[in-house]
């Protein structure tokens, strides 16, 4: 499993609060956000609630992800990687991909089903 250093389940959580934090402010200047911009806020939120809960999984909380933009990213092996993207509150988008991009399983989960699933597929694409 390769993991970055650089990031850290803090750092993380400070990053995705930090793009709350100027789209609050974006928010106060103009008065409203644009569709996009509250896709990003509800992205964010939903990675700060569903850390913790992975944090708290004995095997995932030493396997701390990348973060990209607004998923986050684990490489259980060689040419694969599973992404974790949170579409809506309460419903996140899990993908597992191989080589450039080609996305070989893909689902949508509730909350609560989150950590299984990540692990699952952690476990299914770190012993190919």
């Amino acid at each position: 499993m390769r993991t970055y250093p650089d990031f850290t389940w803090e750092w993380i959580i400070q990053s995705c609060e930090q793009l709350c934090i100027e789209l609050q402010r974006i928010e106060r200047e103009r008065g409203s956000l644009r569709e996009i911009q509250k896709g990003f806020f509800e992205s964010a939120q939903g990675l700060i609630a569903i850390i913790p809960v992975l944090r708290e999984h004995p095997q995932l909380g030493n396997l701390v992800p990348m973060k990209s933009l607004l998923s986050l990213r684990w490489f259980p092996s060689e040419g694969h990687e599973v992404n974790l993207y949170c579409e809506a509150k309460d419903k996140y988008q899990i993908a597992a991909v191989k080589g450039d991009f080609e996305v070989i399983e893909e689902k949508i989960v509730a909350f609560n089903e989150v950590v299984d699933e990540i692990y699952a597929y952690i476990t299914k694409f770190g012993a190919e």
